[in-house]
């Protein structure tokens, strides 16, 4: 089912380590839900069964490009970023970064805080309880690209549902591919504005996520905390009754 929005999907499907799948149209993960016409609308509320809307933003990135309301579906604003106390960054300072390395280090420290920031786990706490919260319902999250903040959140319920990692992986990197044509675009537009071609490679790293982002989660958890669920249980309030409750939620034979 096709909907109008940049990087969209259903987690719907992938199989755990136990042969069980994530349940369809329960977890949706996307791009920011900018200018959504009433066809898309309509699919996400009648075909996708969408009843909360998880917006990771910052209040600067949501007044440039606000979502579009969506009838009996309820908004969210969880800024992770803000309750980390992250500098906020714009594309063009990604541009002015003018190495493809600075940018690495800046990404993978932005992955770091995801999981060791105060501000970041008690932001993932309240992400982990509206995902509980809703029993029956979909719930779309998303940031502006859906790449890094989506996409560690992805990541994060998938460990959770005892996801093999090479599912999750797949996951992750689906967003280079259904970025390609608004990446291209906003290099474009950035190109047009005068930046350098060393500049433009640095924004175009920022725009696109690598495995190794993902590889330096999966170790600092493993490092930090044995497992994702003792991550859960000690960072994020998500002991074992709750996470046997979220499996038997999202979880089918």
């Amino acid at each position: 089912m096709n909907v109008q929005i940049t990087n969209f999907r259903d987690l719907g499907g992938i199989k755990n380590k136990s042969g069980k799948k994530v349940k369809a149209k329960r977890l949706l993960r996307s791009g920011h839900l900018v200018k959504l016409d009433p066809k898309t609308q309509t699919t996400l509320v009648d075909h996708f069964n969408l009843t909360r809307i998880i917006d990771f933003r910052r209040d600067f990135e949501i007044n440039e490009s606000p979502d579009t309301p969506i009838e009996d579906v309820e908004y969210i604003n969880l800024d992770l970023l803000g309750k980390m106390n992250a500098k906020s960054s714009s594309l063009a300072d990604f541009a002015q970064l003018k190495s493809i390395e600075a940018v690495d280090k800046h990404m993978l420290g932005v992955y770091e805080d995801l999981i060791l920031n105060k501000g970041a786990q008690e932001g993932f706490t309240e992400f982990m309880d509206y995902i509980l919260d809703n029993k029956t319902g979909a719930t779309i999250f998303h940031c502006f690209a859906g790449k890094d903040r989506t996409g560690y959140a992805s990541a994060l319920l998938l460990l959770l549902l005892d996801i093999e990692k090479e599912e999750i992986y797949n996951d992750f990197l689906i967003t280079n591919t259904e970025r390609k044509q608004a990446n291209d675009e906003l290099i474009q537009q950035y190109r047009e504005q005068g930046f350098d071609e060393e500049q433009l490679a640095s924004l175009a790293t920022a725009l696109y996520v690598k495995k190794e982002y993902l590889d330096h989660a999966f170790h600092l958890i493993e490092k930090e905390f044995g497992s994702a669920e003792h991550y859960a249980a000690e960072c994020l309030n998500f002991g074992p009754e709750k996470l046997s409750e979220l499996r038997a939620i999202y979880l089918t034979d």
